[in-house]
């Protein structure tokens, strides 16, 4: 009789669980990373982030590449730091990466950081909004109009950052993230303590 290894037996049951949006590696130490998943790039979660936020809200999805509007991801500057929908970085500066993701559960958009620690990663909530459906989601592009989601991140490494829209540069000791709203405003986060500082960039 065929005997299947018990960590590949573990691999498939939690597969069952993966939102369209992730590529699941089950290396418990892995940190985040970007892959692709055919002509899509998606996000590479280990199975302690994936259980974290499992445990945060079982019913919490990251969005995926296809939910953006098409100008947006025409120009958007891909990277193995970010996506639209989530950025690597050390957010918590433990010499660790985290990672960000803009994401929904059944009722609302969510943007939540998955942050490393010596206990396992946990799951911060930093921002909650009403739900939004891509495929109803109108904007406006002077002659025609697109559908998809149009507030996207970007990261920031760390050190200085000065903007005309702040009254005092901000020296970041730990990398950040940009919370932008496409052709508009885009507003910097950064970790001080518990929470998430905004930093005006671009009004």
């Amino acid at each position: 009789m065929l005997r299947v290894p018990a960590r590949v037996l573990l691999a498939v049951m939690i597969l069952s669980f993966c939102s369209p949006g992730i590529v699941l590696d089950f290396a418990a130490d892995e940190e985040p990373s970007v892959g692709m998943a055919g002509n899509e790039r998606v996000l590479n979660l280990g199975k302690e982030q994936r259980m974290a936020i499992r445990g945060y809200n079982p019913d919490f999805q990251i969005r995926r590449q296809a939910d953006y509007l098409p100008s947006l991801l025409k120009q958007y500057p891909f990277s193995n730091r970010q996506l639209p929908f989530a950025v690597i970085g050390d957010f918590n500066g433990d010499g660790r990466n985290d990672v960000v993701l803009q994401g929904h559960d059944k009722t609302n958009e969510l943007l939540i950081a998955v942050l490393s620690s010596s206990s396992g990663p946990s799951v911060m909530e930093i921002m909650k909004s009403a739900l939004v459906d891509p495929k109803t989601e109108s904007y406006g592009m002077g002659d025609h109009n697109e559908y998809g989601l149009w507030v996207y991140l970007t990261f920031v490494p760390r050190g200085m950052v000065d903007s005309p829209f702040s009254n005092r540069p901000l020296k970041l000791s730990t990398d950040a993230f940009e919370l932008n709203y496409f052709e508009k405003a885009s507003v910097l986060y950064y970790l001080s303590g518990w929470k998430f500082q905004k930093y005006v960039t671009s009004d």
